[in-house]
């Protein structure tokens, strides 16, 4: 309690002393975010779109967790992002900006030239488990550790090498799974605040391991962008029918798909892997606007106030 009285304080001084024209954030959860968002209502401000978020009908709930009642402005990523958002929840076109996506200008200047290799790097990705969704239990916790353990084992049998890439975010699951992967192998290397951009492109193909449905990991759509062919194994009975699956942008499965043959055909497969590229790379130009320049546009964004 006295950090967050002191951290209140603190933004009340400091809106006297700066003059502050705008609050850019991330989103509105945060606690440091509200402190800053309610102590000035007169100040405008701007959320960004940090995520890669797509919906279908039966996932539309987890919006709430979302930027959706957002009382201000809103920079998204791309226009079906903004035509969601309108359609959805009637949301004035007048409170949304499209950008794209500043974080992922790098990316589309770092991507490398697909390379034939003798030896079969695999970037596996598992996304932790979170709390704000409500789904946690130790029943998906159990699926998610026997299928990381079936997923290994079948990348051992097959000769692939195996880089460990896990999310930077703070939450017990992230150092269960790294607990999990040590035990079974110690020397297959685990990176959790090196480069993503470097792990992908020291990759010839990433896996994705998604404990929830509803969760579209930005690592989907980053190996998109560095030109990987990207796998998601989600632990649930029904694959929700998002463009990038319809697109067959990224092969998706879940995790009782026959895993060991899945993966037999999405790792050696070179026709394969080739139509999985041509087809993100589509998805990647219709889902994302300013490709390569969004931190300008977004810079032109905040010359407005």
């Amino acid at each position: 309690m006295p950090e967050f009285i002191f951290l209140i304080l603190v933004c009340k001084k400091l809106f006297q002393k700066i003059d502050i024209r705008c609050i850019i954030s991330l989103q509105e959860l945060g606690e440091t975010e509200k402190i800053f968002l309610k102590s000035n209502n007169k100040i405008p401000s701007v959320v960004l779109d940090h995520g890669f978020v797509e919906r279908v009908e039966e996932t539309k709930r987890f919006d709430k967790l979302l930027y959706v009642y957002f009382k201000d402005k809103i920079a998204l990523w791309g226009n079906v992002r903004k035509n969601y958002l309108i359609n959805e929840y009637s949301i004035s076109p007048e409170k949304i900006f499209v950008t794209g996506s500043p974080r992922h200008d790098i990316y589309f200047n770092s991507r490398s030239e697909r390379k034939i290799t003798k030896e079969i790097t695999l970037l596996l990705a598992p996304n932790p488990i979170g709390e704000f969704s409500g789904l946690a239990s130790t029943n998906l916790e159990l699926k998610f550790e026997n299928t990381i353990k079936e997923i290994l084992s079948i990348l051992k049998e097959f000769d692939i090498k195996i880089i460990v890439k896990l999310h930077q975010i703070q939450l017990k699951h992230n150092h269960d799974i790294k607990n999990i992967i040590s035990k079974i192998d110690k020397n297959i290397p685990i990176h959790i605040t090196s480069s993503t951009i470097e792990a992908i492109n020291k990759s010839d193909v990433v896996l994705v391991l998604s404990p929830e449905s509803f969760g579209t990991s930005t690592m989907l759509m980053e190996s998109m962008i560095l030109g990987k062919p990207t796998m998601n194994v989600i632990l649930d009975n029904k694959i929700p029918q998002y463009t990038h699956v319809t697109d067959n942008a990224i092969m998706t499965i879940r995790y009782n798909d026959k895993l060991k043959e899945n993966l037999e055909i999405f790792l050696f497969n070179k026709d394969f892997q080739n139509q999985l590229i041509k087809n993100a790379d589509k998805f990647i130009e219709k889902f994302l606007e300013n490709r390569g320049n969004a931190s300008e546009a977004c810079a032109t964004l905040l010359k407005l106030f």
